[in-house]
């Protein structure tokens, strides 16, 4: 009994402490996912669609899909937004809802400054039909819950300019427990804290390219941190292309994890947009994940708000 214990609980720690919050390769595309301060930041009625492949080349790996809205508001320093997503992995699944509210300050005629905050419900549901258990009777697996919603917040800062942008964020304020199991003091699986610190630039080199590169550091409760290193390339503003480096240390195993990744983006007009990134590992996992992972996005803005600030279209 011990042993199944063990097992269930590695399994629900290990999904809801690497899934909880899927990381996207191409999250500067749509930073109101890790950053609420940018809700409205675009001036514009601003959309995305994201879809991402994980393991591509195993059954019951990783997947996620995300939809998100955010607007400024006319005449005001209001942003608004909310965000679906759908994020499996194995026999678990995480289904949910974002409201978003940010309130942007202008600082000078360059610049602006953003807090933002995030209520989140969760709806986490485990298909225990799919895990083998050799004892139907355990009471490690009969006083459980197949699903249950779990409400969290999450806040943050963005600075940004035409050409430059720097955020803090804080996700998962409450610590939520997930609420599977019914046996008291075995409820153990939670959402743990994690802290994102981003920024990016954008270096003009001639009139027809400028190179933007940008970070994203993410640390979580218990766990090293995670960094992520992009350089994109834009030509005459419509074509994006760039590579990234993702690594972190292991925890208890010698080693880190790393991998490359390849960035695609394409602006049909100043409205519409299309990406593609394939994360490639360059570790001994490889030979696991020689597919590789994808993620596919389409971005569009509508009705864009005229003020005195030019709409930073870089970001």
């Amino acid at each position: 009994m011990k042993k199944l214990i063990s097992i269930l609980s590695i399994l629900i720690v290990f999904e809801g402490f690497t899934q909880q919050d899927a990381g996207f390769s191409m999250y500067f595309f749509n930073p109101v996912y890790i950053n609420p301060g940018y809700a409205g930041s675009r001036e514009a009625i601003s959309g995305t669609m994201v879809h991402r492949s994980q393991w591509a080349a195993m059954k019951d790996a990783p997947t996620t899909q995300t939809f998100c809205l955010h607007s400024a508001i006319p005449n005001s320093k209001i942003g608004l937004g909310f965000q679906l997503y759908n994020d499996n992995s194995g026999p678990m699944r995480n289904t949910g809802l974002n409201l978003t509210y940010a309130y942007h300050l202008t600082l000078n005629k360059k610049s602006k400054l953003s807090f933002g905050v995030t209520g989140m419900l969760s709806n986490l549901k485990v298909d225990w039909d799919r895990i083998n258990v050799p004892d139907e009777n355990d009471l490690a697996f009969t006083q459980t819950r197949t699903t249950n919603w779990v409400p969290d917040a999450a806040v943050g800062l963005y600075y940004y300019q035409e050409r430059f942008y720097a955020g803090f964020s804080i996700n998962h304020l409450m610590e939520s427990k997930f609420g599977l199991s019914t046996n008291v003091g075995s409820d153990l699986s939670r959402f743990y804290r994690q802290y994102y610190l981003t920024s990016g630039i954008v270096v003009p080199i001639n009139p027809a390219i400028n190179l933007r590169p940008s970070i994203l550091v993410k640390l979580v409760n218990a766990n090293s941190a995670v960094f992520d290193l992009n350089a994109v390339g834009i030509y005459q503003k419509k074509y994006y292309f760039g590579l990234g480096y993702r690594f972190a240390d292991r925890i208890n195993i010698p080693g880190s994890d790393n991998m490359l990744v390849g960035i695609f983006q394409y602006e049909f007009n100043r409205f519409f947009r299309l990406g593609y990134s394939f994360d490639y590992f360059l570790n001994r996992n490889k030979k696991y994940n020689s597919a590789g992972t994808h993620e596919f996005m389409i971005g569009w803005d509508f009705n864009p708000v005229k003020t005195k600030m030019s709409n930073p279209r870089f970001f």
